[in-house]
């Protein structure tokens, strides 16, 4: 699958989780081959999410 890549093999996106939406990119993890999406402290407090929490995501790809 071909996909924006910016460094590191990262991804860019755009996310959103509730009423709350922000770009960032998602991060390759080579051991769980999978990628990481860091939530920002902002994003978390404004959405009420804490360690254990689920949310649901929507996110998609930036074209490059």
């Amino acid at each position: 699958m071909d996909r924006p890549r910016v460094g590191f093999g990262s991804v860019r996106v755009r996310v959103r989780i509730g009423d709350t939406a922000w770009g960032t990119s998602l991060f390759p993890d080579t051991k769980a081959r999978s990628y990481v999406l860091p939530v920002k402290r902002s994003v978390r407090e404004r959405e009420d999410l804490g360690i254990g929490d689920s949310a649901v995501l929507h996110i998609s790809v930036v074209p490059e």
